[in-house]
Parts: structure tokens; C-alpha cells; sequence
């Protein structure tokens, strides 16, 4: 549907601009002629063309036109415009990262004190303090979620500053954002298995739900922000259950219930508006909302060490045979609970980014990407100490408990 409308605004805009050539042409001769009413009118036709032809493209690429976030673009453009550091590496002193993630045209950083986005060059943009005791962050275009995992107080921020923030009534254990600024949390009790609250980007309370069966673990919200998923955990005839739980937001009514027996999901993420990504600790899945129908990929005894989502809904498992991490081995799986990949390494419980096609494992100081063919594309090194590798803006990141730094 929306290639359709695309090519109809293009048909729209060529047409317009046909026209008024036409009536440019026409009136080619005394072009040069002060107060000529025909060239006026053809030259205002052609830019009002050009004009509609732009916004139209903004609004069915997504883009938020209202008069505040165009307002909100401008001052974003100027904070870039007047980033300040000297770039990669980047020195975190007197703090520890615990979080990072991507946000528009920027890298967010949240430590245990702070919370900075840096430009691709690695310069500051803004960097503000916290008072999170036990900070934690999610991402989604413009805006983050930072919240007290455990604790009860929460901020969603954007470039231009503070959009909301707020206590909830319980411990929070989970959050999601998506990149309208919807956001969800989910707070535990002594008695309540889960609560889950939907908030509109200004805050205000747009939808609630109590787990009653379920003991939540995780929540992801669709990039849309009309669905949510929660991942439940319960016990049936001495049986370890995993439920995903699908909703709409504002209808009480599940659209869809998904389970796995005897396996713990650990994870859920929205890979579009209409398929969720689950990985559990002896299987990963693929749920369709609209078929209901589920895809399986078990592990066969083998030990997960970590994982990895890339955009398009592939996944990366790492995989151990031995207890101590070591000859490990990277599968990587699409929707459909295919492998499109399997690399055997002999390295220590690497961390892995999937991105563009191309697997990127850690193990100690040193970074090793593989095309899906398996072949070694290059390898890189890094600080001893770098626990973590990503994708920001482009590039592949490395960080620390104290710096970030690019992967040359």
C-alpha cells in the first residue's frame, strides 16, 4: 500500500512539473520581462510541485510534521551543529557505562551518573546527570527511556530535553519504547504477578492490564505503537510454561497467546509491526500475529552464551560445547527458523553484533567479522577490558567499563 501511494505522489509531482515545462516554454520568449503574470505563474507551480511532492514523501516515510517536532528538528540540528570533544576514543572518568543504545543521528551512553549522546565523530552533544540508582535504558528514534530497573522513577528524553517523567506505584522490572515516544513499563509486587502500564510520549496514562497468571519477564512494544508483547512465565503440572501474551493497546482482549513448554524466555522484540523475535534458554521463535502461527528452533543440548537481533529478523546464536565457553560456534537463523549461517570458533564466549549481512564476534581483544559464507572478512583489536561491541551511526563501536572507542 504504501509503494502504491509513493508511486501515485511521484505521478502527481511529474505531472505537475510537465505542466507548468510546458507553460516555461511557452512563455520561454519574453521570460526576461518584469510583471510577465505566465512566468510567475510557472515558476510558483513548479516550487508548489517540488513543495507538495516533499511533503507528501515525509508523511508516508513516517516523518512527525506537527509544528512542535519540526520546532523540536531545528534545535536538534543546532545542538549537532555545536557538539564539542575531540571524538573517538571517548573517555567516561569517574563513571561506569551500564547502557547503551542508538538514538536519530546519535549514540546515547547511560552510565551510572550520567546520560550523554555523542555524534558520529564521537563529540558530545548534551550530557545531563541522573539520579537512577539502578539506572537502565531503551531506545527507539528520537527519544529514551531511562528508568530505576527495580526502583520506581523513570524519564523519557529526547535531544531537546526532558518529555516526561514520573514514579511509578510499584517496582519497575521491564520497559519498551518505540520511535512515536509510546512507551510501556511493567511493575511487580509481593502481590501483583505483573502490571503493565502503556504511556503516550507526554506521559499520560493510556492503558493498563494485571498479569493474574503469568509472572511477566519481558514486554516489547511494536514500532507502530498499537501492540504489545509480553512474555509470561508459569508453572502447569510441575511444568515450566512461557507465554507470549500479544495485546492491543486499549482493548483488554488478547489478540494472540504463544507457548512453549518447558523452556524460559529470556527475551522478545518486535522485528515489524506484525512478527516477534523470542529466545529462550533451550529454543529461540518466530511468532506471526496475524497467522498465529510459530516457528521453533530448538537448541539440542547445546548451551547458549549470547545472541543478537539485526534489523532485518535475523538472529546470531553463539553456542558453547564446553562448559568453560571454550570452541564455541555462531548459528544465524532468519524468520522462518532457517540457517543462513554456522561458524565454528575456538574462542572464549565472544560477543556478537549482527549487521548488513555480516557476523561480528568478540573474544578478548579481538573483534573478527565473517561474511554468512563463513569466510574471515577481517579482524581488529581492541582494549583487553571491552566487554561489549555495537552498531551506531554507521560504525562499529567497542566499549569498556570507561570508554568507547571505533573499531578500526
Amino acid at each position: 500500500m504504501k509503494d502504491k501511494l509513493k508511486e501515485k505522489v511521484r505521478s502527481k509531482a511529474d505531472g505537475l512539473r510537465q505542466k507548468t515545462g510546458r507553460l516555461i516554454n511557452e512563455t520561454r520568449g519574453v521570460r526576461g520581462l518584469p510583471g510577465n503574470d505566465a512566468v510567475k505563474l510557472a515558476v510558483k507551480g513548479a516550487a508548489a510541485a517540488a513543495a507538495v511532492a516533499a511533503v507528501l514523501m515525509m508523511i508516508i516515510a513516517g516523518a512527525d510534521l506537527r509544528p512542535s517536532a519540526v520546532m523540536e528538528g531545528i534545535k536538534d540540528k543546532q545542538l549537532f551543529a555545536h557538539a564539542s570533544g575531540e571524538g573517538f576514543p571517548v573517555d567516561i572518568s569517574g563513571s561506569r557505562i551500564i547502557k547503551t543504545g542508538c538514538v536519530t543521528k546519535g549514540t546515547a551512553v547511560l552510565t551510572d551518573t550520567t546520560y550523554t549522546i555523542y555524534d558520529r565523530k564521537g563529540r558530545s552533544v548534551i550530557s545531563d546527570n541522573h539520579r537512577l540508582s539502578s539506572p537502565s535504558m531503551v531506545t527507539a528514534g528520537h527519544y529514551a527511556l531511562l528508568f530505576d530497573r527495580m526502583g520506581m522513577d523513570f524519564t523519557v528524553r529526547t535531544l531537546s530535553g526532558v518529555r516526561c517523567k514520573g514514579s511509578t506505584e510499584a517496582s519497575i522490572i521491564c520497559a519498551d519504547i518505540c520511535s512515536s515516544g509510546r512507551f510501556v513499563l511493567v511493575t511487580q509486587s509481593e502481590t501483583t504477578n505483573g502490571l503493565v502500564i502503556v504511556y503516550s510520549p507526554d506521559g499520560r496514562e493510556e492503558y493498563r492490564w494485571k498479569s493474574v497468571d503469568n509472572k511477566i519477564a519481558d514486554v516489547s512494544i511494536s514500532p507502530s505503537g498499537r501492540y504489545i508483547a509480553l512474555s509470561g512465565v508459569s508453572a502447569q503440572n510441575g511444568t515450566l510454561v512461557s507465554t507470549v501474551i500479544v495485546q492491543k493497546v486499549g482493548a483488554k482482549k488478547n489478540v494472540r497467546e504463544f507457548t512453549l513448554e518447558d523452556t524460559l524466555v529470556i527475551d522478545i522484540a518486535f522485528i515489524d509491526n506484525a512478527r516477534i523475535a523470542a529466545v529462550g534458554d533451550d529454543s529461540a521463535a518466530y511468532f506471526d500475529i496475524n497467522t498465529g502461527k510459530t516457528n521453533l528452533y530448538p537448541y539440542n543440548e547445546r548451551t547458549l552464551n549470547c545472541y543478537d537481533l539485526s534489523e532485518n529478523g535475523d538472529m546470531a546464536l553463539v553456542f558453547s560445547q564446553n562448559s568453560d565457553g571454550r570452541n564455541s560456534s555462531v548459528t544465524v537463523i532468519d524468520r522462518n527458523c532457517q540457517e543462513k549461517a554456522s561458524i565454528a570458533t575456538a574462542m572464549t564466549s565472544p560477543y556478537v553484533s549482527l549487521k548488513d549481512g555480516r557476523i561480528h564476534l568478540l573474544s578478548k581483544n579481538v573483534v573478527s567479522s565473517y561474511h554468512y559464507s563463513g569466510k574471515l572478512i577481517r579482524t581488529a583489536e581492541v582494549p583487553a577490558d571491552c566487554h561489549e561491541i555495537f552498531f551506531s551511526q554507521g560504525k562499529l563501536l567497542a566499549n569498556g567499563v570507561m570508554y568507547i572507542k571505533e573499531v578500526e
